[in-house]
């Protein structure tokens, strides 16, 4: 029996806290979330970049281009931002 649930039930936040470095690509911290346990099931220090390939690898959750730019200039004005995907929509706050 596979106990894994389907994607299209999961949903995932991704917390991303900006430490210091370049605008373009700022050293962050990531706290990825599966919202239905509500318990963190990644933790990650690094370039913005890399974090944005750690969720592709974990989740397959591939962030849109437009998604991105949001969070990019989100952290740049608050340093902090929040990812929020379920059922294939992303929204950034």
């Amino acid at each position: 029996m596979n106990s894994a649930l389907p994607d299209d039930q999961l949903s995932f936040r991704a917390y991303f806290i900006r430490i210091h470095g370049p605008e373009i690509d700022p050293t962050v911290r990531m706290l990825l979330v599966e919202t239905s346990v509500a318990q963190p099931i990644y933790e990650g220090f690094g370039s913005l970049s890399q974090c944005e390939r750690w969720i592709v690898q974990l989740t397959g959750w591939i962030i849109p281009k437009d998604v991105l730019s949001v969070l990019r200039k989100r952290i740049e004005q608050k340093r902090m931002a929040t990812i929020c995907h379920q059922s294939s929509e992303s929204v950034v706050f």
